[in-house]
C-alpha cells in the first residue's frame, strides 16, 4: 500500500464532480502538495481547501487539455512549484456526443499528451522519482454503450493506453505505475450534458440516467484508495461504493 502522506499530487480536472471530491480525499491523507489544473477557475474553493488543510500547499492553474503546447508549459510551472510529481490523476472529461472532435480531444488525446509530457519529469531514468499515474476512464470503457458511442470509444482508448504503458519495460525504466479507475454511474454535472449519438438514441440513454448511482464523494474516496493500492496495470471498477479489479481475457497474441 502506498502511503500518500508527504507526497505531491497533480490533479488534472480537479474542479469536476469526481475531481473535487477526490482532491478532498487526497487532502485527508496529508499530502505535501496538491496542484490542480482545470479549465474552470474557482479560487474560493482553493481558499476553502487551504484553510481546512493548512499543512498542505495547494495551488491552481488553468489548463486547456486540448492544447499540447499549453500542457507542456503548465507542467513546467507545476514542476517549478513542487519539484517532483509523485501522483498524476488525469480526470478531465466531457460527454458532448455530437462534437466528436472535442470529446476525443479532451477525453483521450489530452490525457495521452498530459501523461507523456508528465513522464519526462516522473521518469527515474531522467531524474524523477517514479510515481503513479491514474486515469479516470469509465465502466463504458469496458462495455459497449450504443447511446453514447463516441464517449464510449474515448474511454475504451483510455483503457488501452493505460494497459499498454503498464508494460514491464516501461515500469523498470521509469518507476511509474499506470492504472485506471472506471466509475459506474455517478451523480455529476456530466450526466446533465449527455446527448445521444443520434437523434433517435434517447431510449438508449435513459437507462444511464435512471440507474442506481453513487455520489461523487463516494467515488472520490474510491479513487484515492485505488492510488493507495498502486498496482501497475490495474484497472478498477468503482461502482456503488465498491472497488474491484477487472480481469481481462487475452484474445490475441503475436506469433512467430
Amino acid at each position: 500500500m502506498l502511503d500518500l502522506k508527504g507526497k505531491n499530487v497533480l490533479f488534472v480536472g480537479g474542479f469536476g464532480g469526481i475531481g473535487l471530491e477526490s482532491v478532498k480525499s487526497f487532502l485527508t491523507r496529508k499530502v505535501a502538495f496538491m496542484y490542480i489544473l482545470d479549465n474552470m477557475e474557482d479560487y474560493k474553493i482553493i481558499e476553502s481547501l487551504q484553510k481546512d488543510h493548512p499543512s498542505t500547499m495547494i495551488a491552481f492553474n488553468r489548463l486547456d487539455v486540448t492544447d499540447s503546447t499549453e500542457i507542456e508549459n503548465k507542467l513546467k510551472e507545476v514542476v517549478k512549484a513542487m519539484k517532483y510529481i509523485d501522483v498524476l490523476v488525469n480526470g478531465a472529461g466531457i460527454c458532448v456526443e455530437r462534437n466528436v472532435e472535442k470529446t476525443i480531444a479532451v477525453n483521450l488525446v489530452g490525457l495521452i499528451n498530459t501523461t507523456l509530457k508528465a513522464l519526462d519529469y516522473m521518469d527515474k531514468s531522467q531524474g524523477g522519482r517514479g510515481g503513479v499515474i491514474v486515469n479516470i476512464a469509465s465502466v463504458l470503457g469496458l462495455e459497449p454503450a450504443p447511446g453514447v458511442a463516441t464517449y464510449t470509444a474515448s474511454k475504451h482508448g483510455v483503457i488501452g493506453f493505460t494497459r499498454s504503458l503498464s508494460h514491464d519495460l516501461y515500469y523498470k525504466r521509469t518507476g511509474v505505475i499506470h492504472m485506471a479507475v472506471c466509475p459506474g454511474a455517478t451523480k455529476t454535472p456530466l450526466l446533465n450534458t449527455i446527448d445521444g449519438t443520434f437523434d433517435y438514441s434517447q431510449e438508449l440513454i435513459t437507462p444511464l440516467l435512471t440507474c442506481k448511482s453513487q455520489t461523487p464523494k463516494v467515488m472520490g474516496e474510491l479513487l484515492v484508495k485505488t492510488v493507495e493500492i498502486s498496482k501497475n496495470g490495474g484497472i478498477f471498477i468503482c461502482d456503488l461504493g465498491t472497488l474491484r479489479e477487472v480481469e481481462f481475457k487475452k484474445h490475441w497474441d503475436i506469433e512467430f
